[in-house]
């Protein structure tokens, strides 16, 4: 869905990386592991990089505008891949995309733009230093194994908005009418639908919480349990996707654990 698309290009050429499934709950320092071209979260970078007795946890500077961002239109999409971001983010947002394909089923091409762009972040200084002084839980050993193999990265930025406007035109480049009533019906209480008129100019999308859809990351060099250096993800190289049924690690002490079906 996201490869080699105008949206992904946009954030690319401002130094950010996609979130596949964008939501709410993305934040700066969560650590993420490597799984081909996609990056899954793991959790909070300080349960498993325990903070040392000199360096605390890196301050998180929070809802820094990021006026870049903020009004940049992405180049028209295809409308299937189009409405695909479109049914994400409003799934994100907490509204139902069910209804959406058969609103826009006129739309051949569809742009996005985002407004009111904030940006919550860590200094790589700051980030250096923590992870110089803290020291890796005993406890984690696979996430262990994930450091020394290099398949480690630290979230360091991440971008949200609550709002964005989607335009969508028919096959001749003309805006798509669309009916606005149906659009707040079909997507919930959760979500505000707004526009201009009848549509024509575009419809407005806007949640009760910001939306992460895009970040920085850097990635983690070990050596024998001992941190060596960083290295920020290069735009675009990877994307986040989180799940629902994100991995989670057990780990017991004897030869075989117990497993419960439900």
């Amino acid at each position: 869905m996201w490869c080699q698309d105008p949206f992904l290009s946009c954030l690319k050429a401002f130094g950010y990386s996609v979130v596949r499934l964008p939501g709410a709950d993305l934040a700066p320092l969560q650590l993420l592991m490597r799984l081909g071209r996609d990056l899954e979260r793991l959790g909070p970078v300080a349960t498993v990089l325990v903070p040392g007795r000199h360096v605390p946890i890196p301050p998180v500077v929070h809802e820094r505008p990021a006026p870049a961002l903020s009004g940049q239109r992405t180049a028209a999409l295809d409308g299937g891949l189009g409405l695909s971001l479109l049914a994400a983010l409003v799934a994100g947002l907490g509204g139902k995309p069910a209804a959406l394909h058969s609103l826009y089923n006129r739309a051949e091409r569809v742009s996005f733009e985002f407004s009111e762009v904030t940006e919550d972040s860590v200094t790589l200084a700051d980030l250096d230093q923590y992870l110089a002084d803290a020291r890796v839980n005993p406890r984690s050993r696979h996430v262990a194994a994930l450091l020394d193999a290099d398949d480690l990265y630290v979230t360091t930025a991440v971008v949200k908005s609550r709002s964005f406007g989607v335009v969508a035109s028919d096959e001749e480049g003309l805006s798509v009418d669309l009916d606005l009533s149906a659009l707040q019906a079909s997507v919930g209480a959760n979500i505000h639908v707004g526009g201009n008129g009848a549509g024509r100019a575009g419809v407005t999308y806007e949640g009760l919480l910001p939306l992460a859809f895009a970040f920085r990351a850097a990635r983690l060099f070990y050596d024998g349990g001992r941190y060596q250096a960083f290295k920020p993800l290069h735009p675009g190289d990877a994307a986040l996707s989180r799940r629902a049924d994100s991995p989670e690690w057990y780990q017991s002490e004897s030869a075989f654990a117990p497993l419960t079906l439900t």
